[in-house]
């Protein structure tokens, strides 16, 4: 399957058009993907719940052919507060992302994506417990916050063991295409068995999605992506933390030829 992370509606239409299996939907992916807007969230439901009623996902899209889709396509939600790449969380900060937990298992989203370290860059068990208990039926992926906690085989069975049913990785590295981090998620695929999916991420593209899906991943996480620069203005003023500003947008495209390549 391919989980296709998205920051805006245009991507998720693009997505879904493309055949994705899951979205992951965040806002700001250019820093890492942060909690999405509850308006940005609403409308992707209605639009896949559009799907499962033999519905085009949006009114304007009546000729484009999407009335033909059959796939509604899972949405899950990135419940992360802000940037950083600690992931130790104060208590007013939890507070926060389970209350946004709350509001979006009210519009019927079918999984959250969380992760929470301990100073030390353990797994937090007291505050990963509180989240898969607000959750309640609703499954959780353990993010890429497993990419910078300590002895990653000994934390999977930690973290499978707290609830969480699927983990989200580059292997450790910066791209879970370098060599290192192949060998790290194969060992952890052989480690985690049935306990928990293994799901690789970051960097993943048409050249070597492949790769995962034959060390016996069974769900991939893309962008799918293409740049989309934003016009440069001229103030001497910056209003984010990017010299070069732009986004990061889904490509129809690009998804349609991932999921060619890994059915």
């Amino acid at each position: 399957m391919l989980e296709v992370c998205i920051d805006s509606l245009e991507s998720a239409i693009n997505a879904i058009h493309g055949g994705a299996d899951e979205l992951e939907v965040c806002s700001t992916l250019t820093e890492g993907g942060l909690t999405p807007s509850p308006g940005l969230v609403k409308k992707i439901m209605e639009m896949v719940n559009n799907i499962a009623a033999g519905k085009p996902i949006r009114e304007s899209c009546h000729d484009c052919g999407c009335d033909k889709l059959t796939k509604r396509p899972k949405v899950n939600v990135m419940i992360r507060c802000r940037t950083g790449s600690d992931f130790h969380y104060s208590l007013e900060e939890m507070d926060t992302m389970l209350s946004d937990v709350e509001v979006f298992k009210a519009f019927g989203v079918d999984r959250f994506v969380f992760g929470a370290l301990t100073e030390t860059r353990d797994v937090d068990v007291i505050n990963c417990k509180r989240f898969i208990r607000h959750a309640d039926a609703t499954p959780v992926t353990f993010h890429r916050a497993f990419d910078v906690c300590n002895n990653p085989l000994s934390a999977i069975n930690t973290i499978a063991g707290l609830g969480f049913n699927r983990v989200l990785t580059s292997g450790q590295k910066a791209s879970a295409n370098d060599l290192e981090a192949i060998q790290l998620i194969k060992a952890l695929v052989g480690t985690a068995g049935d306990k928990i999916e293994i799901m690789p991420g970051a960097g993943i593209n048409l050249d070597n999605v492949k790769t995962f899906i034959d060390i016996g991943c069974k769900i991939v996480h893309s962008s799918c992506k293409k740049i989309k620069y934003l016009p440069q203005v001229k103030s001497g003023l910056s209003m984010g933390t990017s010299d070069s500003e732009h986004v990061l947008l889904t490509n129809e495209t690009i998804v349609e030829r991932m999921k060619e390549t890994i059915t």
